[in-house]
């Protein structure tokens, strides 16, 4: 907390246009957007709570032209309008601000920007330190010893030695290089050829703007840029009035209409109600039930504890003595139940060392186990070894229910102590996304906050940050049993609660018969991890670095000078100002260049396919070639991937350090990196996969006769939909069985005309009769997906196989493009969600089956819709006709589950 004397001023306009991009897009159940406001409102809650400011103004820009204009009539001329979602927020955002009571500080003719600059001058004149809360770089101009700047969306204070970072001038001579190198997003001219580098050095070597332009006169052999100012000095001039902020409005700096009051609880929570964001009513502390809705946004569809939560930590305790660890056991053993947790040395857990642990019964204050923590003056602690075998026997009790959250990270990290974690009862973090898949964090201090209104001590409070931090075997017993046992305890509470929701919400089946019980399955599966052949990366990797050098003389050669492939500027430069492609996207610094600019670009120019080309290979080299030797556990010789349980919306399974999702399927250069992944000395990999597994579900939700008959009858789906759709009924060539593929997958993706006709090649009008043709020839697939969409608009939701809800608000937005992305996701998450029910199915019947005919072969990797095994030899038979058994009949479809099943000694040749 800073000091409360000083004057925070909000530069409100502009964080009205940064919350509306930052917020995913939210609409209220009459279709009303609502992410700037939600968005804002966070920004200021954040400022409130962690700045605690006195004196606090919030700075609008008024809806007159100002004196700018007068100056320049083409002065932001080519701003485009405000979207059309956030045009209806500027007048909530007002009622957001009256309700809290802050006070609104607007001067006619004016921009907010010289409201604050005048109050900076004011406030400094009167001895007051001001921060200007702002994102906005024309703002630094104003920076001196008593003024900065604070950005609470990305935490970051900037003083002089930030300004000068940024611009290479002091904050001082800011306006004048902003005025020698103009500005696109305003509409200033400045100085062609001139840049904030060249500027920068013009000041620096000069001074202010009229001794920049008196400067260049006397240089003898002047540069390009030097030139440009002798010849543009009067835009110089110009732009300089433009951008240098007026502090001297007619404005009163009233400390005592300043002065910050607390909002009117009654009169802020009226307001979240009408906008219907519950969700801030709990960040406010401002509680209440939300009224019932036909449709209401994800996350405000689960309900907050009624009253904020109460912890006093102090009731915690240390155990010091095994007599202490007893009789928790024995609590835990009376209840039937306890929340777990592990503190360690590394998030990685099968690298990680136990530094203590924290159990709770319910009932009873948490207590904290240190084992391992080092630093001058810590307490005796109990040997790991001996309090491990003590709790073995209470961890492995399958008959005591085991609670917490991320369990799957205490039960790797146990096994390698030798210690197996049974009945895993709840896990607050899979819970929360079996609620709500759409969540942005799963953490438990969002969790904690969002559910039970309670704000937990955050890891970094331990351990510090930057250079300061330490690791946790460093943090003091006292500290460490607060963290810890407020974990367990939250983690317990939390278990609780949300175990009522998930029921209520019929998704108990989902929760208890999958999620839960995969859990120790992909623990086993990361402590299993798979063999690399670091050799053989290695070869690949020089062999890519060759191979990328060409790709660039290449390009070198069409262009015939050299380029840095890599840079998105300098091909921007390129394509767009020198070759004078055709712009297909904007981005707030410029002209894009990103993989969808570049294939729509290769359509008709060779360059772009090239830098595509180069893209791939450089992602290949660095992402898998140059990175998995690094991550081989040395302990194991093997690299063990995360698999995240709630790393999506569709409930598919994501992987991390390394990511094995984005190795290419297709193609040479996939399948020799898949090379590298190899099976031990006297094993084999069996890799299982299900066979067009989404168009399968598609038919099965569908029940379109004509697609579930080609399933039926083993017909090639694809070329019999190029019959249907492309030949007449004649025997499609490869290419037009390639185009029904893209058809196919395209319709299940919800693919526009357009994105249709961009992908094959085609034009729009003729993308459209494919796709009219496939639905006439398919009439249940359009009804079905029409249905969908219809069923997620008035629910809220759209739901898979199982049961599992990803929620789409977005199906009711007034703004077209954003219902339409919103349509798209309702008419692909049955299909693609149900895909992920299915192959979680089949990973726990096949783990359950090699258990129960105990049997040394193992999963290893789950990938989209396949499975790896490492299985010895003299297994395999085995194994192979038991994968295919308990994949093909994990559910009963409309038509059959095919599953192909391949071995070998690497990932490669077992397809």
């Amino acid at each position: 907390m800073t000091d409360k004397s000083v004057i925070y001023l909000v530069d409100g306009s502009g964080y009205i246009f940064r919350a509306f991009y930052a917020v995913r897009p939210l609409t209220t159940s009459k279709g009303v957007p609502t992410n700037a406001v939600t968005g804002f409102a966070r920004m200021i809650g954040k400022l409130m709570r962690e700045e605690d400011p006195q004196y606090l103004g919030i700075a609008f820009d008024g809806p007159e032209k100002t004196f700018r204009h007068e100056i320049y009539s083409e002065y932001k001329a080519n701003r485009e309008a405000p979207p059309e979602d956030l045009v209806p927020q500027f007048g909530l955002i007002r009622e957001l601000v009256a309700a809290m009571d802050v006070p609104v500080l607007i001067k006619e003719g004016y921009e907010a920007d010289d409201v604050i600059a005048t109050l900076a001058r004011k406030g400094e004149e009167a001895g007051h330190e001001v921060v200007i809360v702002t994102g906005d770089k024309d703002l630094m101009q104003l920076v001196t010893p008593m003024v900065s700047l604070y950005d609470p969306m990305h935490d970051r204070r900037i003083g002089a030695d930030q300004v000068m970072e940024k611009f290479g001038v002091p904050p001082g001579l800011v306006a004048d290089a902003q005025a020698l190198a103009g500005d696109s997003s305003d509409n200033i001219p400045g100085v062609p050829k001139v840049g904030l580098k060249s500027a920068a050095k013009l000041i620096s070597t000069f001074g202010d703007i009229e001794a920049v332009i008196a400067g260049v006169q006397t240089i003898a052999k002047p540069k390009a840029y030097e030139r440009s100012v002798m010849e543009h000095a009067d835009n110089a001039r110009l732009s300089k009035r433009l951008t240098v902020l007026d502090t001297h409005v007619a404005v009163d700096l009233d400390l005592k209409e300043l002065t910050h009051r607390e909002a009117d609880p009654a009169k802020l929570g009226d307001f979240l109600r009408k906008v219907e964001a519950f969700s801030l009513l709990r960040e406010f502390a401002l509680h209440g039930e939300p009224p019932p809705l036909t449709l209401q946004p994800a996350v405000d569809a689960i309900k907050p504890v009624a009253q904020p939560l109460t912890i006093d930590r102090s009731t915690y305790r240390t155990i010091l003595n095994f007599f202490d660890l007893e009789v928790e056991i024995d609590a835990a053993r009376h209840a039937k139940g306890v929340s777990f947790d592990l503190e360690t040395t590394s998030i990685d857990a099968t690298r990680a060392e136990i530094v203590g642990m924290s159990m709770c019964v319910a009932g009873r204050p948490a207590v904290y186990v240190p084992v391992a923590h080092r630093y001058l003056g810590m307490p005796a602690q109990l040997p790991l070894e001996e309090v491990l075998r003590r709790l073995r026997p209470l961890l492995e009790d399958a008959a005591i229910c085991k609670f917490g959250q991320n369990l799957k990270y205490d039960y790797i990290v146990l096994s390698r102590a030798g210690v197996t974690l049974r009945s895993i009862c709840d896990d607050a973090m899979v819970a929360a996304h079996v609620l709500d898949p759409s969540r942005a964090s799963f953490s438990l201090d969002t969790l904690a906050r969002e559910f039970l209104g309670h704000q937990t001590i955050r890891y970094s409070d331990v351990t510090g940050t930057g250079k300061n931090k330490i690791s946790f075997d460093e943090v003091t017993v006292d500290d460490a049993t607060a963290y810890a046992g407020e974990d367990a305890d939250v983690a317990l509470r939390l278990c609780e609660h949300l175990r009522t929701q998930v029921k209520d919400a019929e998704l108990d089946s989902l929760y208890r018969e999958l999620e839960l019980p995969l859990v120790p399955v992909l623990a086993k599966m990361e402590s299993a991890g798979i063999l690399v052949d670091v050799d053989h990366l290695r070869r690949l990797s020089r062999e890519f670095t060759e191979r990328l050098s060409a790709i660039e003389k290449r390009a070198r050669d069409m262009i015939g000078e050299p380029i840095n492939l890599a840079s998105p500027k300098q091909l921007a430069r390129l394509f767009f100002e020198k070759l004078k492609y055709p712009v297909v996207k904007r981005t707030p610094t410029g002209y894009s260049t990103d993989q969808e600019v570049l294939e729509i670009l290769a359509q008709d120019h060779e360059l772009p396919g090239v830098v595509l080309e180069h893209r791939l290979l450089a992602k290949l080299k660095s992402t898998y070639l140059d990175s998995l030797p690094k991550m081989v556990n040395p302990h194991t010789g093997r690299v063990h991937t995360s698999f995240n349980q709630t790393g999506t919306a569709t409930g598919r399974l994501s992987s991390s350090d390394p990511n094995l999702q984005n190795i290419p399927i297709r193609g040479e250069d996939g399948r020799r990196i898949r090379e590298a992944f190899i099976a031990k000395k006297g094993c084999q990999l069996v890799a299982a996969d299900y066979s067009q597994i989404e168009l399968r579900i598609m038919a099965h939700l569908s029940r379109d006769e004509a697609f579930v008959a080609a399933f039926k009858q083993g017909q090639d789906i694809h070329e019999r939909t190029a019959r249907e759709v492309l030949t007449d009924g004649d025997l499609p060539t490869p290419d037009q069985r390639r185009q029904a593929k893209a058809i196919n997958f395209g319709i299940l993706y919800g693919l526009s005309e357009f994105g249709l006709g961009r992908q094959l090649g085609i034009s729009r009008s003729e993308a459209g009769s494919y796709i009219a043709r496939y639905f006439g020839r398919y009439p249940s697939i359009r009804e079905f997906l029409d249905q969908t969409i219809e069923e997620g608009r008035a629910r809220g939701y759209v739901t898979t196989v199982s049961g599992r809800r990803r929620f789409l608000p977005d199906l009711r937005s007034k703004n077209r493009t954003v219902r339409q992305a919103a349509e798209r996701v309702a008419m692909n998450t049955p299909i693609q969600g149900s895909a992920a029910d299915l192959i979680k199915m089949a990973m726990l019947r096949v783990s359950a089956a090699l258990d129960k005919r105990r049997l040394a072969a193992r999963l290893l990797l789950q990938v989209h819709d396949e499975l790896v095994l490492e299985v010895p030899d003299h297994e395999r038979d085995e194994v192979v006709a038991l994968v295919k058994d308990e994949m093909g009949g994990v559910m009963a479809l409309a038509v059959p589950l095919l599953v192909d099943v391949g071995c070998g000694s690497n990932w490669a040749t077992a397809h």
